[in-house]
């Protein structure tokens, strides 16, 4: 998008959130987040996801019917909503990486010498995007993938090979809204937002699966171990054993918003289109192992 292309409305909203002080945006999201997980009653619940749906476009084509027609208990019960069986196949090739989540692919962006990454809208480190130098390092000459994850979307996010979890890191940090104006504003985003890490071992070395939290985040969750909401310094968390994981299995669950980065060590190459922004669906084949061309 370019600068003419960012609405008004948008830059405003970015700059407001950008000068307020941290505590402010982050009370501000936290009261959200709780809104969303309040219990309503169910004729309420079913009008407010209504309008939603109505508003946002969202897709109801694999959602169970039944739930819409009962009803959930909260408009969180709504965001997370889980999808009918089978109505994201995973590629089945032990040599693909298949797309983690829904959403919009923004751009796939070689990780160069001091372990930089520049690509659409951003620059950052690896270094703080992870909060984690040495893991960074390993990234070198390989590619971070970034999904951004629209309000329509389906929001958890799933292993993308088979493998074993290492280590899971709860990165504290602000709740800026990921956005075109937010990211001119800040360029650096991703690597100061709230960000929960899925450190992997798979056999396409190691990968590291980025879920960056965004304004209105009530919470992120992790789907093999329980790691506490907000955290207010870094967490590591070690997982013994190693939780063996199945490609397409669940990693965590974005409690309203965000934005998913995949980073992957060399000896991949693209198979989703990434010179514009391309909508992906979770299980669909995003990289592949073997040299570049």
């Amino acid at each position: 998008m370019s600068d003419r292309e960012i609405p008004w409305r948008a830059r405003l909203a970015a700059a407001v959130l950008d000068v307020s002080p941290d505590w402010g945006a982050s009370a501000a999201s936290k009261a959200l987040g709780a809104a969303a997980r309040a219990r309503l009653p169910r004729p309420l619940s079913r009008a407010f996801v209504s309008a939603y749906v109505r508003y946002f476009g969202v897709d109801l084509e694999d959602v169970d019917p039944r739930s819409m027609q009962d009803g959930y208990d909260s408009f969180n019960a709504f965001f997370t909503r889980r999808l009918r069986p089978g109505a994201r196949p995973v590629d089945p090739r032990r040599d693909v990486l298949s797309a983690p989540c829904d959403g919009l692919l923004r751009g796939m962006a070689a990780i160069e010498r001091d372990t930089a990454v520049v690509a659409k809208g951003h620059a950052y480190t690896l270094g703080e995007l992870l909060a984690d130098d040495a893991l960074a390092d390993s990234f070198l000459g390989g590619l971070a993938t970034t999904i951004y994850l629209h309000p329509r979307d389906y929001h958890r996010v799933h292993t993308p090979c088979d493998g074993t979890a290492l280590r899971v890191v709860a990165v504290p940090g602000r709740l800026l809204p990921v956005t075109a104006a937010a990211l001119e504003r800040a360029p650096r985003l991703f690597a100061l937002n709230e960000r929960l890490i899925h450190v992997l071992d798979t056999p396409f070395g190691t990968i590291a699966v980025v879920m960056i939290a965004a304004f209105g985040v009530g919470h992120m969750s992790c789907a093999y171990r329980h790691i506490e909401p907000h955290p207010r310094e870094i967490q590591r968390i070690d997982c013994e054993p190693p939780a063996r994981l199945r490609k397409g299995d669940e990693l965590g669950v974005f409690h309203l918003g965000s934005t998913v980065v995949v980073l992957t060590q060399a000896g991949v190459r693209p198979l989703a289109p990434a010179d514009e922004p391309t909508a992906v669906r979770m299980g669909q084949p995003l990289l592949q192992r073997g040299d570049f061309a």
